[in-house]
Formats: structure tokens, sequence, C-alpha cells
């Protein structure tokens, strides 16, 4: 079998770098992905092509091996179908299973292209890794298939699903708000501004759904939806579990044994609580709505207060002559 030129594939020279190896594909991926050119009869078999010198030139000893010998042998995966789904079998002996939105029988890898879970996989997210702020969920096209075929090319389609990662201050969990983000639309390249709303108490991980900016359609087919994944900055005093909010504070070794009143600046306003007689290290007391806003209620967890006892640096003369007398009295 003659050796495959994977250089000439991407249209690059041998001694292109890894940021031209990955520009590259990335140019071509755009231009033949079956997604953004379905009307392509070769447009498959192009950019299954396109992948594959991807993932040997972006790889340094699969590099190296082709380098040396034009072939990666035990390194190129197999393909096969099963109840509907394409099957992945990889050089360990792994098994992935997913759906693409490919044509049946051309061996599409879009686990490399859209990334998957499987850990291990080494799977690389088309428009993440490329610096995109979006990457396409990959949504099946037809029935329960998971494929396009050409029967179904003249049918609506529904646009791909786009996910966004932002990052937001703990404060703004907490209080909501509006936000704006800036991305550049991954088929055109233009720049596009959004409003997003965020409800107060939001927790990380949540996603909010922005229907109908997602990826177009075809043939008349509605868009597809942006869901914007929550991250959570950390924050230097409050920490959080669900909706309550955790603070440490220090009190003199007088009040933990005695009681009295200790000022805790909770996340939204200043607090007097109340510490009980004989309260020991560590203990948490609770206060009661004081946390996050509960996500559609009016309703808000509980600031936990951690007590921590407070030893002083230095003492003077009459502070320690009382400490003496606590201690002759077996305080």
């Amino acid at each position: 079998m003659p050796k495959k030129d994977y250089y000439k594939i991407l249209g690059i020279d041998k001694n292109a770098s890894k940021d031209e190896i990955k520009s590259a594909f990335r140019k071509m991926a755009r231009k033949y992905h079956p997604d953004v050119n379905p009307d392509e009869a070769k447009s498959g078999e192009t950019f299954k092509k396109i992948n594959e010198a991807y993932r040997i030139l972006s790889d340094d000893k699969k590099k190296e091996m082709y380098d040396k010998f034009g072939v990666v042998e035990g390194e190129m995966p197999s393909y096969d179908q099963a109840g509907g789904q394409r099957v992945y079998r990889g050089p360990n002996g792994s098994t992935v299973y997913y759906s693409t939105s490919g044509m049946p029988g051309e061996g599409f890898d879009f686990s490399d292209i859209f990334g998957s879970n499987t850990g291990g996989m080494g799977g690389f997210d088309f428009f993440s890794d490329l610096k995109d702020v979006f990457d396409v969920f990959g949504r099946k096209r037809s029935s329960d298939s998971g494929y396009t075929t050409r029967s179904h090319m003249n049918y609506p389609q529904e646009g791909e699903d786009l996910k966004y990662e932002m990052t937001i201050e703990f404060l703004d969990a907490f209080y909501g708000g509006n936000k704006k983000i800036q991305y550049d639309d991954p088929i055109t390249g233009k720049r596009q501004t959004l409003n997003v709303k965020i409800p107060k108490g939001i927790k990380k991980g949540q996603k909010l759904r922005l229907k109908g900016k997602g990826m177009p359609g075809s043939n008349g087919g509605n868009p597809g939806d942006l869901y914007i994944n929550i991250n959570i900055k950390d924050h230097p005093v409050y920490k959080r579990a669900g909706d309550d909010i955790y603070i440490n504070i220090e009190i003199p070794y007088t009040t933990a044994v005695l009681g009295g009143k200790a000022k805790v600046e909770g996340i939204d306003r200043s607090l007097n609580i109340t510490i009980p007689p004989f309260t020991k290290d560590s203990t948490t007391l609770r206060v009661k709505h004081q946390g996050f806003h509960k996500m559609n209620s009016d309703d808000r967890g509980n600031l936990m207060i951690k007590i921590k006892m407070q030893i002083p640096n230095r003492i003077d003369k009459h502070q320690k002559e009382l400490l003496e007398q606590l201690k002759n009295n077996g305080l």
C-alpha cells in the first residue's frame, strides 16, 4: 500500500510546527466538515482523511514513526456499527459508542473531532482545543440511527447545539445580574455579542440555555441552542456548599468560655451573633436564611460560622498576672 502523504493532505510541509499543523487542520476541517458542507458529495471522505492526518502529525510519537516508516503500526483505529451507533475500537482494546452526523459506512472518527468523555482516549475537542469558545454537542440528526443519510438530505435538519464556558465571580452567583459575552462565530468568524441573564443562586456546573443561538439548521431546519456552562471563581473569605455559605471567625478565649456577642460580616450585611458559653474550638454555628438564594425561590440557605479560638500574640503584665491566677485555680 502506498504511503499516505499526510503533509500534502493538510497542505503543509514536513517542517511545519505544531501550531502550523493545528492551524491547517482547523482551516481544512471547517471547510470539509459534513455539518458545514453537507451537500458536497465527497466531503465525508475528505474530512476522514483530514482527521487521520491531524491525528498522526499532532502526536510526536506517531509523527516520528510516520516520518521514518510511512506507517503507524497498531495505532490506527478500526470501526464497526452496532445498534444504530458507530463503534470505535482503540489500539488498547477499549470501545466507545457514539452517533455522528456523517453518512453510514464512511467511518468518521468523530470522537477525535468533538471529544468524548471516555478517559484515556486522547479525545480532541474540535472547537475548545483550538481556542474557540464553542464546541459542538453532536446532536443526532435523523430519527433513531444517528446518521444523516442521502435519503434524508432534503429534509429539514436542526442545527447543532453549542456550548460556551463562562466563568463568573462568586458574588455574581449570589446577586445574579446581566453579563455580556463576546465570541467569534464558529462558522462565519464574525464577532458576536450576547446578553446573558445570570439568575441569583446559580451553582457551578449549571447550564443556561439560549434557544436558537446555536448552529444554523439546513434545508429550513431550526437552529440549535446555545448552552452556557457556568464556572464560579472561589472567594477568599466565603465557601459554598449547596445553598449554604461557610465562614471562619476568631473569638477570644474568654468569650468562648463565658459566652457573649461577636460581629460577623455576612455576604450581604453585618450580623451580631450570640456565642453560647463553653463554645469549643471548631464549633460551627448556624444562622438561618443568610446563605445563597435558592434558584427560582425567595428562600435562602444558611450562614455556617466556624469558631476558631483566638490566641494573642502578646499580653501585658496585668493580663499575665490574671492568667497566672486562672492557672493556679486549675483553669
